[in-house]
């Protein structure tokens, strides 16, 4: 196995932070990092080599040192040649790994035996938040739709490892804004504008359907507004209230299929 270069220190520090490096787990970094000292990869041979690492993890393959190792004895190549021939070999498996068939199961998994599901507690309280807001990925520099989000309830019981939900709120409490009703009266939007605000960022849109009346604060407040569009993200099949209920046309409801 070749030896790290340690010269290559003060151009690592100038270009893994324009990758998504940071973001990966700590035995990624260390894999990405070593492999990175070894081959004095540029910029963007970094951003791929770190992209195929979060594939291969999210694929199933294994980590990256564990596909890099045994490669390294079956070249006797130096240098220049010998980087080219293992980014080469991680391309190809990386693309053996993408033409594989994606199973979809309709069988629920099996559980372990020890296996016990987490309870969620459901309270409403005070929240000293604004609950109307921008989506987080708008700014000048992404082509966004311009979403406003109302985070009407946080944290979700579905519980979805991939979710961003996931890394905002923690625990197993979900809490209710205790003032919703009072909140939505109080938001004043420009009647000859048009807004696009959904309902599913802080929690599932529909999974807790009416309960503390959330349903229904909601649907007064669309009516109220019938230039806002607004949107129910949800995973779950809780339309009971839509069929029971009139509900404004400036409602919908949209399904992840993530």
């Amino acid at each position: 196995m070749l030896s790290p270069n340690h010269s290559y220190h003060k151009k690592w520090e100038g270009i893994f932070q324009q990758t998504l490096f940071p973001v990966l787990r700590p035995q990624e970094k260390d894999d990405v990092r070593q492999f990175a000292y070894i081959y004095c990869l540029t910029l963007q041979e970094l951003r791929q080599l770190v992209e195929w690492t979060i594939d291969f993890r999210m694929w199933g393959k294994g980590s990256l040192s564990s596909l890099w190792r045994p490669l390294e004895s079956q070249s006797s190549l130096q240098g220049r040649e010998r980087k080219k021939w293992m980014l080469q070999q991680l391309k190809n498996l990386h693309a053996e790994a993408k033409k594989e068939t994606v199973q979809f199961s309709l069988q629920k998994p099996k559980l372990s035996a020890g296996y016990k599901r987490s309870k969620i507690f459901v309270q409403k309280e005070y929240v000293d938040d604004k609950i109307l807001g921008m989506c987080p990925v708008a700014s000048e520099k992404t082509v966004c739709c311009n979403l406003r989000t109302l985070d009407a309830v946080k944290n979700c019981g579905f519980g979805c490892s991939y979710c961003s939900i996931q890394t905002m709120f923690t625990g197993d409490k979900v809490i209710f804004d205790e003032h919703l009703e009072e909140k939505l009266e109080k938001i004043q939007l420009d009647p000859h504008r048009s807004y696009h605000i959904g309902t599913g960022q802080s929690s599932d849109a529909l999974l807790w359907g009416n309960q503390f009346r959330l349903l229904d604060a909601l649907v007064r407040f669309a009516k109220k507004w019938p230039n806002v569009i607004l949107e129910f993200k949800t995973k779950s099949k809780n339309i009971k209230y839509f069929l029971k209920n009139e509900v404004p046309s400036n409602i919908f409801c949209s399904w992840s299929l993530n």
